[in-house]
């Protein structure tokens, strides 16, 4: 993760894949995702509140995740895979 300092002085933060970060921390996030396949997790962006990390890509800078179901609400998950930045997979499972 790192800041853009644009020149009408406005911060923002930018977040860096993790193919990069695991080069300069040496965390082996990466790995770490792809051990958890098929494992359900906490996820805010789902409608459940719940998915499934289903697979990583090869250079490991996406996820592929379906939603399941929650024990918590009685929402239906919807259909399909959807694709996100694994960082983002990576701070939902583990941060």
């Amino acid at each position: 993760m790192g800041f853009v300092y644009l020149p009408c002085k406005i911060k923002m933060k930018v977040m860096i894949n993790l193919s990069i970060q695991d080069q300069f921390d040496g965390k082996g996030k990466i790995a770490e995702l792809r051990s958890a396949v098929g494992q359900e997790f906490s996820d805010n962006r789902s409608s459940t509140g719940r998915s499934r990390l289903i697979a990583v890509s090869v250079d490991g800078n996406t996820c592929t995740v379906e939603e399941c179901r929650s024990e918590y609400n009685k929402r239906e998950p919807k259909f399909g895979h959807k694709t996100q930045p694994s960082w983002l997979t990576w701070n939902s499972m583990f941060y």
